[in-house]
């Protein structure tokens, strides 16, 4: 028997052989959790219609592959090797880690569509924790999507610090007002889910009794795979709605990502605090897209760092800050209306 045991700096190997148990030392895994993320509006296409198939090609080209795939009366989930793919009948979103090159994977499909069937776009990079190693640099990925579609570049957040960097279509689109999306982008991962997703051989129904993402959102049929020697991926998906969890936990590179398009009432503090509480981050980002302001945001236990937002000229507010582990000063919380404006590049 072989498992791994990860340490602050180190990575061992324990090998049990004639009920010995032998300790060896072996290269620390560094495999980068920060995403990449495209989100693709059509005309005249059925996109679920096209099937497995031609989805499998799409993760393809960016270096994936397809593990499985759940589904409800209106979204295709696909749980990848490196994160997730939803399909809806005009729209898809697709969210990569890893070396993986999701804009090749955008035009790919693009080949295949048509980009004058693309009613908007919108492509995300988080800043990585081992850049070096990308094929692909966000600018390189812009002038790939730029031969299929014009549009603006954005960045919220400081670019020597965290930061996400965003191109979005000029083209005119008026997104419907319940379309929604939350994201949770923390780093530094402690307590008790820490233990848990370093533990080896810890199997899905462990992991998910223990987060309880059914108390925050109920009712979701889910789909989540344990990824060897460590890693973890979910998709959950009801109705229209999804929510997705991505876990690195390597203490060299730890991040975890949640997102959901559920449309939550318009403080998201209490969900927000749930999702803290579970993983208990150093820090993190939240990254809130809506086609109106969001107003308001409170985490308990952590000072407000940086906080940006614009006003999209495709219809959406786009808000995004980094909130850090609190140092002992008065809380501070988020009123969006005091934020900076993202830097247009």
């Amino acid at each position: 028997m072989i498992f791994l045991v990860f340490l602050a700096s180190k990575t061992i190997q324990v090998t049990q052989k004639f009920g010995v148990h032998f300790l060896k030392e072996v290269p620390t895994l560094n495999f980068e959790g920060s995403e990449k993320k495209v989100e693709v509006v059509v005309s005249g296409v059925n996109l679920r219609s096209l099937g497995p198939e031609f989805w499998a090609g799409v993760v393809k080209a960016s270096k994936a592959q397809i593990l499985s795939k759940i589904s409800s009366s209106q979204c295709d989930l696909y749980l990848l090797s490196e994160s997730s793919l939803f399909v809806w009948d005009h729209r898809f979103t697709m969210i990569t880690c890893g070396e993986t090159t999701l804009a090749s994977a955008v035009a790919h499909c693009l080949d295949q569509l048509g980009k004058d069937s693309v009613e908007f776009l919108t492509y995300e990079r988080k800043n990585e924790y081992f850049p070096e190693k990308q094929k692909t640099h966000f600018f390189d990925d812009v002038k790939l999507l730029e031969t299929y579609i014009s549009g603006d570049t954005y960045c919220f957040g400081e670019e020597e610090a965290h930061h996400l960097y965003l191109f979005h279509s000029n083209k005119p689109y008026s997104p419907p007002p319940e379309d929604v999306t939350l994201e949770i982008l923390m780093y530094g991962l402690q307590g008790e889910a820490r233990k848990i997703f370093n533990q080896p051989l810890c199997s899905t129904q462990q992991i998910q009794k223990a987060l309880e993402f059914s108390e925050v959102l109920p009712g979701f049929i889910i789909d989540d795979h344990v990824f060897d020697p460590c890693g973890y991926s979910l998709n959950a998906v009801k109705g229209r709605d999804y929510y997705t969890v991505h876990v690195t936990p390597q203490d060299s590179s730890s991040y975890v990502s949640f997102e959901t398009n559920t449309k939550i009432d318009q403080n998201y503090s209490p969900v927000l605090k749930k999702i803290v509480d579970i993983f208990k981050p150093k820090s993190f980002d939240v990254v809130i897209f809506r086609a109106c302001a969001q107003e308001f945001i409170d985490v308990p236990g952590f000072d407000l760092k940086e906080a940006t937002k614009v006003n999209l000229s495709c219809g959406y507010t786009v808000n995004h800050c980094h909130f850090k582990q609190s140092n002992g000063e008065a809380l501070r919380s988020l009123n969006i209306k005091n934020s900076k404006t993202a830097k247009q590049l």
